[in-house]
Order: C-alpha cells, then sequence, then structure tokens
C-alpha cells in the first residue's frame, strides 16, 4: 500500500492547523486531539502511515503512553514518529529517543525546517524498509544454500543405511503436517507458520549422527545385541556433535532446533527414552512431534530388521504406546491428522523421489487459524481436565479405519485392551484376562452383535454392565460401559468413545421403565407427550391422546405408515436442522428446546416447540421425553415482523445513506450495516458520550459540530443536522451531513434519536473546487489580484501580536520577447512552471498571488529580520535562472524582485504595495536579474518625493485578453463545420487546419488503422506555412517498424506527449526524425475498447510545453472528430455493402422484386425486370407494371404470406408468354414488413412437358 498518510497528533487546534497548512498539498493527512484516538488511527491506518507528527502533552493518553504502545505492536520500527513539542528539556528529548522518535522539533519551530526534517524523515524509513526487504531477500538466500547442504548431508545418511530410502524426506513432511495440527490445538506451545518452516526443516538432520555408526550395526539384518543397542543409542549425542562444528552456518535458530531434535527425538512421555531420560514436556515439543513421525515412518516402511505393515496399525500401535509413550496432546493432534499421514506415507513411498513437490508443499503458507481455531484448542484441553476429573477408562474406535486407542486409563484393570493386533483381538483378550466367567458371554456378544447394531441404528448412546477383575483388590468389581458416539451428525460414520465408570451393585441403581414412565406423567396433560428413543429416527416408544389430537394420526397409523419414526413426520426440509440443533444442544445438557415443522394428517403444516430430556432406560439406552407445544400463530407473528424488517434492510440496502438509532440515556447508538460498507470498520460502540472523544475517526475540529446536535436532542429540540468529516477506509476524510429526529415518551421525554448519515463529499468538494476557480489564477492555480488584496488587507487589520511582515513583488525580465519568439502558449508554460516554483520556495502559509501578466505577489512573516527575507529573495532569483535553461539561448529567463517591510514601509496594502513597486523599479533599472529593498532616503529621493512615479508593475494578465485556447472557444466552430458541410471529409480537413492556426502547431493530422490492426496509414492532414506534408509516405504502415509495442506509448487518458523525441525509442525516433518533428501530441482513437488509430499534433520548430487546459482541449476536439470519422467509416461500409447486395441482385438470372403487401407497390426492381418491362417504376402497382391489370392477380404469391414465411407458386405471364416459378418471401424493408418475390423462367420446362 502507498505511504501518502500524515497523521497529526495534537490536543491544541491551532497547532493541528499550522501543521495541516505545512503538509496538505503533499500528503493526505489524518488528525487526532488525544492519544488513545491516536492509538486506534495508528491500528486502523498503519500500511498507509508515511510518518505520525506527535505532540507530548496531550489528554486521555499522552505521546509516551502512544509510543510505548507502538513498541509494543511493532509499529515504532515501520512508521516514523517526529515530536513535536514546547517542553524543552533534555530528559524529554533522552526519554523520547529511547521511545523510538524519529526526530524532534521544539516550538516554536521555522515552517520550511519543518518540513525538511519530516521529508527526511520519512524518506529515511523509505530507504530503510527497502534495505530490510534487501536483507531478507539475501537471507532467504542463504536458507536455500543452508538447506541444499543440509539435504546433501541428509543424502550420504540415506545412503548410507540402504532401508532408510526416503526417510529423511518423510519426516520432514509429517512433521510439519504434525506441528500445523499441535500450532491449532495447543497454543501454550507458542507455534507459529515460521518456526514450523524451520523445524520441519531442521528435521532432516534428526538421524545425522547415524553417519558414526558402523555399517555392520547400521544395516545389520536381525535383531541388535543389548550391546549393539547400547551403540546405536549413541547417534543422538554424536549428532550433536557434528551440530556443534557447524556453527559457522549462522543460522541459530535453525542450529538450536536441530540439535534439540537431534538429541531428544528417542526421549518419551513417561521418561522411558534416550538419551537422557527426560519426561513431560522437558522434552521440546519440536523433538515430540519428529518422535512421533519418525516412530510412524520406521514402522510403515521396509528396514533390514522387518517388512513394513500398513499405516492404519502402526497408527493404532502409535496410539496404544506399543512404541513408547507419548504425550497425550500431541497424540490427540495425531489422530486429527492421521489421514494426511497415511496419504504421505503412500505417496512419498520408498522408491519415489518427489522432493520438488515437497519443496513446493513447504513454500505454501498454512493459513491462518481463526478463533475458532483457539476455541478447538481450549476444547482439547477442557477434554483432558474432564478425563482427569471424571476418572473413567476412555477407550476410541474407528471401525472405518480399524484404528483404536486408550485414550485414558483410570487404573491397571484395562491394561489388556493394549494388547491385539485389531480391536477385536484387543476385546476379546480383555474379556478373557479380565471380565468374570458369568459376564464374558454378555461382553463377547455386544462385540458380535451389538456393535454393529449401535451404529446401524443411529444410537446415540448405549450402556450395560458387567464385573472386570479390579487388581488392586483381587476382586471383581463392577463397572458400567458406555458406548457414546462420536460424530452424531454423520450417520456413515463408525466412531465411538467406549467410557468403563466404576458403579455400586446393579441393584443399588435406579432405573426407569421408559412406557411406564412416559405414561405416568402424560395421561391427563393437554399438550402432545412423546417418547422415543434417541437415536436417528427418534424411533416412538409411547404417544399420548395430546399427541394424537395434535397430529391427527393414531398409534396405528404411526406404526404402519411411519414405521414409529418420529422423523419422518417432520417436515423434510427440517430434517438436517432438527439433528443439527438437537445434537448441538445435547452437548449443553440433558434438556434441550427446538422449534420445527410437522405435517398433520389433515395436511397442515403446524409449528412445534419441542421441550426434550434424555434419560436412560432400564435396558441401557437413551431416551427422550418431549413436551410438543403448537406455535404456528406465533411463528407467523414472527414471519409477518421479519417481512417487515426485510423490506426495511432493502431499502437500507439500496441506499448509500447510513440509518441510525440512540438511546439518550445510555448513549447506545446502533449503526445500519452501510456503515462499515462505507467506511471500512465498525462503528464506535458503547457510550458515545463518553467515547466520541477518545476512540471516534470524525475529524477533531468537527466534534464540537457534532456535540452540539446532541445536547440539542437531550434538550428536546425536535430536530437538528450537522456537517463533519469522518476517516474512511482508506485514511482520507469524507464530508458527511447528519440529520436527527429526536423521538418522545408519553410524558415528553427525549428517549431516542433517530437519523440519516448522508455522504456529501462530492457536494463540498465541487463548492470547494469553484470557490477555488473564484479565487484563484486559471493557469498558474495561485491567488488572483482581488483575492490577495482582500487576504493581506485582513491579515493586516487582525495583526494584534504586532507581527512583522514583507511583501515582495517578483517580475519576469524580459518576458515579451520570448511571447513574441516562442509563443503565447510557450509564455503560459513558463507561467505555470514559474507558479510552481514559488509554491516550492515558500510555505504553504505564505500568499503567493499572480498579480498581473508576468508579475507575482508573495507576502509572508518576517520572523527571521531582513536577513531571512534577503535570503529567500536571492534563492528565488537564483531559481528562475535555472528554469528551462536549454530553451533559453537566446533570451535569459531572468527575474527581478522589489521588497517592502511592514510596518516600516507602510501599514496598509496601498502603502506597502507603493513602495515594492518602487524597490522593484529600483531592481530593474540597475540592470535587472536581482532584488531590492525599499531605502525610504535613496529610493525616494532618486525619483522625487513630490513627482508621479511610474508603476514598474503591470497588473494587467496578458493571458487573459488574448485568446483563450480551451474547449469553449474551439467546439462551436468545430461543431458548426462538421454539421453545416455536406462533405465529412472537407469538414475534417476545416476543422484540423482550424485547430493547427489556433495552436500554431507544425503538423495536425489523423491516423487509421487497417482492419486487423496490423498497419496504420495518414488518412487526413494539415500543415501550417513552410511544413513539408508527410502524408503520401505515411501509407499501409507496420505497426511492427513503429516499434512492436507502439500503442502502449497511449496512457491511461489516450494521450501520447513527448516533448523532445530524443527522448524516444530509436525506432520512434528514426521514423519521426526524418519528417522535422521536435515535439510530438498525440491522442487515441477508440472504437468502444478498440484502439483505432489516433490524432495527432507536431511541432516541427521548438520543444513545445503544452498546458492541461490545452491538452483537455486537443482531447475533446480528437473525440469529437474520431466520433464524426467512424460513423462516416461505418456509413462508407454500409453503401459498400448494399452497392455490392445490388450488384449481386443485378446479376441473377431471375427477375427479383420487393412489394408493400398492403398496397402491392414497388419498392425494389432488379436490372432483368427492368429488361422485359421498361415502364415498370418503383411505387406502381405489381398488377399495373406487370400485367396491365386494374385489380390484383388472383393468383398472387403473397396470397397467404402472413401465415406462412415462405411460397412457392407457377404463374404465367399471356402478355409476354412467359410462364415463370415465383418464390415468395416474407422480410423486412427499411422499418416495414414486406415480401421479396423471385421469379425464374421455366416457359422452356412447360412447353416440352406439353
Amino acid at each position: 500500500m502507498n505511504r501518502d498518510t500524515i497523521l497529526i497528533v495534537d490536543d491544541m487546534e491551532i497547532n493541528r492547523a499550522i501543521l495541516r497548512n505545512l503538509f496538505e498539498q503533499e500528503y493526505n493527512l489524518l488528525e487526532a486531539e488525544n492519544g488513545e484516538q491516536a492509538l486506534m488511527m495508528i491500528r486502523q491506518y498503519k500500511d498507509s502511515l508515511a510518518a505520525i507528527l506527535l505532540d507530548l502533552v496531550m489528554p486521555v493518553k499522552d505521546g509516551y503512553q502512544v509510543m510505548s504502545e507502538m513498541t509494543q505492536n511493532g509499529l515504532m520500527t515501520k512508521i516514523p514518529v517526529i515530536v513535536i513539542t514546547s517542553v524543552d528539556s533534555m530528559e524529554n528529548e533522552v526519554r523520547a529517543f529511547d521511545l523510538g522518535a524519529a526526530d524532534i522539533i521544539i516550538k516554536p519551530f521555522e515552517s520550511h525546517v519543518v518540513r525538511r526534517r519530516v521529508q527526511n524523515a520519512v524518506e529515511l524509513n523509505r530507504h530503510k524498509m527497502h534495505l530490510e526487504e534487501m536483507v531478507e531477500e539475501q537471507a532467504a538466500k542463504l536458507r536455500e544454500s543452508r538447506d541444499v547442504i543440509m539435504d546433501t548431508l541428509s543424502s550420504i545418511i540415506e545412503h548410507r543405511s540402504v532401508e532408510t530410502g526416503q526417510h529423511v524426506l518423510r519426516i520432514r513432511m509429517f512433521t510439519k503436517v504434525l506441528l500445523e495440527e499441535v500450532m491449532k490445538c495447543c497454543p501454550e506451545y507458542e507455534l507459529n507458520e515460521h518456526s514450523i518452516r524451520v523445524i520441519s526443516e531442521a528435521a532432516a538432520l534428526h538421524d545425522i549422527g547415524k553417519i558414526s555408526i558402523p555399517d555392520t550395526i547400521l544395516n545389520k539384518p536381525g535383531r541388535l545385541t543389548k550391546e549393539e543397542f547400547d551403540i546405536m543409542k549413541t547417534h543422538t549425542v554424536k549428532g550433536c556433535e557434528i551440530l556443534s562444528g557447524l556453527d559457522r552456518v549462522g543460522d541459530d535458530e535453525y542450529l538450536r532446533y536441530a540439535y534439540n531434535i537431534c538429541r531428544y527425538h528417542h526421549e518419551r512421555w513417561d521418561g522411558r527414552g534416550y538419551p537422557d531420560g527426560l519426561k513431560g514436556d522437558n522434552t521440546p515439543i519440536c523433538a515430540q512431534v519428529v518422535g512421533i513421525a519418525d516412530a510412524f515412518d520406521a514402522l510403515t516402511t521396509d528396514r533390514v530388521y522387518k517388512r513394513a505393515i500398513e499405516p492404519e496399525k502402526a497408527m493404532t500401535m502409535i496410539l496404544n504406546g506399543e512404541c513408547g509413550v507419548f504425550s497425550p496432546k500431541t497424540l490427540e493432534c495425531l489422530k486429527n491428522v492421521k489421514a494426511s499421514f497415511f496419504e504421505l506415507a503412500r505417496e512419498y513411498a520408498d522408491g519415489h523421489s518427489p522432493k520438488l513437490d515437497f519443496a513446493k508443499s513447504l513454500s505454501v503458507p498454512s493459513p491462518l487459524h481463526s478463533g475458532i481455531d483457539n476455541m478447538y484448542a481450549q476444547d482439547q484441553i477442557k477434554y483432558f481436565a474432564m478425563l482427569r476429573y471424571v476418572d473413567s477408562t476412555v477407550f476410541e474406535i474407528d471401525l472405518d479405519s480399524g484404528i483404536y486407542h486408550l485414550v485414558y486409563q483410570q487404573n491397571d484393570d484395562f491394561q489388556a485392551l493394549k494388547t491385539g493386533n485389531s480391536f477385536e483381538e484387543a476385546v476379546i483378550n480383555f474379556v478373557e484376562s479380565s471380565v468374570h466367567p458369568n459376564d464374558r458371554e454378555l461382553v463377547l456378544d455386544i462385540l458380535k452383535n451389538q456393535i454393529d447394531n449401535f451404529f446401524s441404528h443411529g444410537l446415540i448412546k448405549s450402556s450395560t454392565r458387567y464385573r472386570v477383575f479390579h487388581r488392586a483388590s483381587g476382586k471383581y468389581v463392577w463397572y458400567e460401559a458406555a458406548a457414546v458416539r462420536v460424530n452424531i451428525e454423520n450417520p456413515k460414520s463408525h466412531k465411538a468413545l467406549i467410557v468403563w465408570r466404576l458403579i455400586d451393585e446393579p441393584s443399588n441403581i435406579e432405573n426407569m421403565k421408559p412406557e411406564k414412565s412416559g405414561a405416568s406423567v402424560s395421561k391427563n396433560l393437554p399438550a402432545g407427550i412423546l417418547q422415543c428413543m434417541n437415536d436417528q429416527y427418534f424411533t416412538v416408544t409411547y404417544i399420548n391422546e395430546g399427541f394424537i389430537s395434535l397430529f391427527g394420526y393414531s398409534k396405528e397409523e404411526i406404526k404402519e405408515k411411519f414405521q414409529n419414526r418420529y422423523i419422518d413426520l417432520v417436515l423434510p426440509e427440517d430434517h438436517i436442522a432438527v439433528r443439527h440443533w438437537f445434537n448441538e444442544q445435547l452437548s449443553l445438557g440433558s434438556t434441550q428446546e427446538l422449534e420445527y415443522r410437522v405435517k398433520t394428517k389433515d395436511g397442515r403444516t403446524v409449528w412445534i416447540l419441542d421441550k426434550s430430556k434424555r434419560v436412560v432406560g432400564e435396558d441401557g439406552n437413551e431416551y427422550l421425553n418431549c413436551v410438543l407445544t403448537d406455535i404456528t400463530q406465533i411463528k407467523q407473528s414472527q414471519e409477518e415482523l421479519r417481512l417487515t424488517m426485510e423490506r426495511y434492510r432493502i431499502i437500507q440496502d439500496q441506499t448509500n445513506d447510513i440509518i441510525f438509532e440512540g438511546d439518550i440515556e445510555s448513549g447506545e447508538v446502533k449503526f445500519s450495516n452501510n456503515w462499515k460498507n462505507k467506511f471500512g470498520y465498525e462503528p464506535i460502540s458503547g457510550n458515545i458520550f463518553t467515547q466520541i472523544k477518545k476512540l471516534s475517526h470524525i475529524f477533531p475540529d468537527d466534534i464540537p459540530a457534532l456535540q452540539k446536535i446532541m445536547q440539542k436532542v437531550i434538550k428536546g429540540v425536535p430536530y437538528a443536522e450537522a456537517e463533519l468529516r469522518i476517516a474512511g477506509a482508506e485514511g482520507k476524510y469524507i464530508w458527511c451531513r447528519i440529520r436527527m429526529t429526536t423521538q418522545f415518551d408519553d410524558s415528553g421525554k427525549a428517549v431516542k434519536a433517530v437519523g440519516v448519515i448522508l455522504d456529501i463529499d462530492s457536494e463540498k468538494r465541487r463548492i470547494q473546487e469553484l470557490s477555488d476557480r473564484a479565487q484563484k489564477d486559471a493557469l498558474t492555480k495561485l491567488y488572483n489580484k482581488e483575492t490577495a488584496v482582500q487576504i493581506i488587507q485582513n491579515r493586516l487589520e487582525r495583526n494584534n501580536e504586532n507581527k512583522s511582515y514583507a511583501m515582495l513583488i517578483i517580475d519576469i525580465d524580459n518576458f515579451k520577447q520570448i511571447n513574441d519568439y516562442y509563443g503565447h502558449m510557450f509564455g503560459d508554460a513558463i507561467l505555470a512552471e514559474s507558479a510552481f516554483r514559488l509554491t516550492e520556495t515558500f510555505n504553504n502559509g505564505d500568499i503567493i498571488a499572480r498579480f498581473g501578466g508576468d508579475e507575482f505577489l508573495v507576502f509572508i512573516e518576517c520572523s527571521g529580520g531582513l536577513a531571512v527575507i534577503e535570503e529567500v529573495a536571492q534563492r528565488v532569483v537564483e531559481t528562475f535562472r535555472n528554469i528551462y535553461l536549454s530553451e533559453f539561448q537566446k533570451f535569459g529567463l531572468t527575474t527581478s524582485i522589489g521588497i517592502s517591510i511592514y510596518p516600516n514601509d507602510g501599514t496598509d496594502f496601498q502603502g506597502l504595495f507603493k513602495r515594492c513597486d518602487l524597490a522593484l523599479y529600483h531592481a530593474k533599472n540597475n540592470g535587472k536579474n536581482q532584488f531590492a529593498v525599499y531605502d525610504d532616503s535613496s529610493m525616494m529621493k532618486s525619483f522625487g518625493v513630490y513627482q508621479k512615479q511610474v508603476s514598474a508593475a503591470g497588473t494587467q494578465i496578458d493571458s487573459d485578453d488574448s485568446d483563450n485556447y480551451n474547449i469553449d472557444s474551439i467546439v462551436p466552430l468545430a461543431f458548426q463545420k462538421l454539421y453545416e458541410s455536406d462533405d465529412i471529409n472537407e469538414a475534417i480537413n476545416s476543422i484540423l487546419e482550424l485547430v493547427g492556426r489556433r495552436y500554431n502547431v507544425s503538423r495536425v493530422y489523423i491516423f487509421e488503422d487497417s482492419e486487423d490492426g496490423n498497419y496504420v496509414s495518414n488518412t487526413f492532414e494539415w500543415c501550417n506555412d513552410g511544413i513539408e506534408p508527410e502524408i503520401d509516405n505515411l501509407q499501409h504502415i507496420s505497426y511492427e517498424r513503429m516499434g512492436k509495442n507502439y500503442r502502449d506509448n497511449f496512457d491511461e487518458n489516450g494521450i501520447f506527449y513527448c516533448q523532445d523525441i530524443s527522448d524516444l525509442s530509436k525506432e520512434l525516433y528514426n521514423i519521426l526524425l526524418p519528417q522535422g518533428i521536435r515535439s510530438v501530441l498525440q491522442c487515441a482513437v477508440r472504437d468502444g475498447e478498440k484502439f483505432v488509430g489516433f490524432v495527432g499534433f507536431d511541432d516541427c520548430v521548438i520543444l513545445r510545453m503544452w498546458t492541461k487546459n490545452q491538452i483537455d482541449a486537443l482531447i475533446f476536439i480528437s473525440e469529437l472528430l474520431s466520433t464524426f470519422l467512424l460513423k462516416k467509416r461505418a456509413q462508407d461500409r454500409v453503401i459498400s455493402a448494399a452497392r455490392d447486395l445490388r450488384m449481386i441482385l443485378d446479376s441473377q438470372n431471375s427477375w427479383i422484386y420487393v412489394l408493400d403487401p398492403h398496397s402491392y407497390e414497388l419498392k425494389y426492381i432488379n436490372a432483368k425486370i427492368q429488361q422485359i418491362a421498361p415502364e415498370a417504376k418503383l411505387g406502381m402497382k405489381c398488377y399495373r407494371a406487370f400485367y396491365n391489370r386494374d385489380i390484383p392477380c388472383e393468383m398472387c404469391p403473397m396470397n397467404g404470406i402472413k401465415e406462412d414465411k415462405n411460397k412457392t407458386i407457377e404463374i404465367y405471364n399471356p402478355a409476354s408468354n412467359i410462364w415463370s416459378m415465383a418464390d415468395a418471401s416474407r422480410i423486412r424493408w427499411g422499418n416495414q414488413d414486406a415480401c421479396l418475390i423471385a421469379c425464374h423462367n421455366i416457359t422452356d420446362l412447360k412447353t416440352d412437358k406439353n
């Protein structure tokens, strides 16, 4: 984003105004009047801020607090902060610089110095950011070189241990995938995208120490002996020794991760790993993750001592601790990414070399995790906390993948569940070793039958009780085993948790009998009572009479028609919502409320409020007791209200206006959604009366106007409005009008304010533009004479502080000769450039005006004494010498300046101007190209006190009385020529001459593209006196010859302007130079979006400087010419096509004519008809022209043509003794219906037939 905005932070309005005047021409400005508001602005617009001008002493939060918070957010190094304060003390300066200030400026200050120091800070920061980008690029190249070295080293390890194959590559990929999940679920490890990338790269070196292990051990095909395994374990320490010698690589972070991974990736959660036996989180998370990745890869790939096993079985072994105990949190994360692990294991199996794919995968940044991910991480933490609190054994199964995991073990009673190669085998081992002999058949039946029934019936929960051997006491104790579905929204998912909870004897546990319980509470209730199973169908087990009267179905009908499935009574459109809503509320407790629709027996759709409670039956299954209430009328009222609100929303969306409603007592204001669409951020929240000064985006100077209308509303004024500026999304203030109406309660107290915020930015800017036009000179954009005189007089009248001022009259020497030699247009360019140089030299608060044809007046504060004024004047003289220095070889561009001082030389405008004029006369009389300060003794004495002085300053503006070269003076003449001329070519040539002579150019011309756009031809040309025509030499020129991208010379406005053709490409320069061209201006001609040519203006005499007004006028003229020219070319194509069509019809060996189907008048006849019927004329009746009849023919081909688009009949003409086959067709002729008839001579055929 372009950094073009300065934020001014000061609680004093006058200070902000001074700084605003200094920078408003160069930067977009934002303002804040306290530290809190400033910080809000900084957070909102940090990417577009070029600098911050910060006061130290402010309310709410001072400047030091602002810089402190910016430092905490890392913004002080990105945005230069220039402290501007009136407190001049060493302590404040040291504190400000320590906080990171780029510069400190003490008030009062000199405006020019402030501008330069701020500009220096902005430029320095820009270069610093550029250098940081370069450093980052070089660091990336160094990382790339380092990765090449490390990959080479890793490859050496791979080739020594031949069975590992792509082991190193897979480790990096497994590590990256698992780390991303850990980052999402476990924020306590403080992982981020950068650390994940570095850890994944460092994981390649996890087994670097194996380079020191003998081949006989590293590649031994059988099991290692204890001594051999002890040697193998040393690869962790050996690897660290190797890494310690790589410190010259220079990347400390990378080496730190590599060291931790290499040393600790064989450590385990329970402390039984090596080399240091670390427990828990004492092992760095990077090593924990690489350890899991290493174990998974070792299980799923062939090794010299074993064959690979399936990824699903490997996952189960890791989850159940068969490869050592890993962190429960990382294991939960592993389960979440198991699908990715399986895919990577297969895609990057040994024998493949997809390293390029891996490089790409590492280069793609992982998505940033949102607040939802943080919530998920908190759920994980809560899950483990709950397991510890409940202290029940939890076993997770996934029948789809075959993975099972003993998540939490209450005691050693369930240790057997960790054995076996499958879920079924693990359960059988548990039954045989731990379940009471009398209960084993029950448990095995659950395994064989009830598990499948649990999933197939869509049950949510099912439980049973049996005895398990308690190892601590040596006795069998009772446990309740509950199976709970995990993904209840997906009926195809087969995931569940089995939870074993220690319970008392079954005889002491209360059970409920579902139907009896339901019946006991519902017989006499008027509402519908339903009891159903908690399965995917909500299978009905009991309904009361109220249910039957509510829906109209009897118990038998529900059983026969719906198979007791209550979900089938629910409207199909609500099935998914009901299941989702129920499952969602199920997690919140045993009681829930749902709203849905049911189709009754008589066809009505009723809305039902369902209040449900979960209970557990004596069979161990879950049931729902539901109270059903008809809320149809309530929902209808809600729908009417919703439609009303929807209409209100639609009206809001169709307007850009922002609607708001405020509560007067609380200060809370609600805004329509248009606010964020309009301004790009959320509106102010909380009490607006307290927040408006601290946290609003409103222009600080406009806040009092808003507070004023707010007070009016509080006092009960019915209506109020105000205009103010609000910062938009791009950091630019937008003018808005707020209209506010007060609402009263029954007692007449003002309670609410309702209003609208209107965008009036374009309106205000148009008014400002009109004001500028009235106050400023059209050519130079400086103040005009009248405005400057008024402003200076007002400033002198209000000079209560006894300030000293200086008036300067600046006159361009020899300007008349320059005008006569180079022309008025070039003279205007000189004046415009001179004005620009003056605005660059003086401060924004100074008054600069164009006071005459070639004279300027400047009025500035003389705070530094006469020496400063003389220094500025000398700088102006030197500046004018350098304007277009190469162009003024014949006339030198110099200036003379007269200076008078207030109050020494006068106390009003006229007195100052008179003496300033005398000083100017003195400067010119002494040789020009200098300045002179008014001296009463010498200057008045030289010219005589009582003599009438001849003014050196001419106050008439020459360009105001000369011909205006703007659009208004040429367009009427151009239109007149185009509309009055019968020959469009002649009119275009006439306009080219008009423009050429008005602007005194050498050549005006039009080029048009060929139809394929590859060639261009000069089609029109006007040349000034003494200029050779070039039109004959510029026909069918290839764009290839003019430079392949010639059209790219035209900017977005369709302008190609070059003051000096020597600045162009060599190809284009060599084409234009032989034509004698020095300067060129061309305007593109477009047909829609297609470039079809251009209108050009060449100067072969001088290097022409075109002004904006002149270019605007030429653009308009070019568009006018192109419009008529394109229209003419289109007409030419139509005429040519018509001529070709007529030639085709005349060449046909058929009689072809067109008739009006209503009047039978001839609209067209071809040449063949004119040969046999020379008397036939357009407008005659066909039956009169061809058959000499007074009425239409009975067999006319047009009969029935309205019903049939085409018709063919045979016609005999006795007058000419000719048989013809007539084809009649309905067509459009011009703007009306017509009939086309084509007659073919078949006389010979008829004769042969007879």
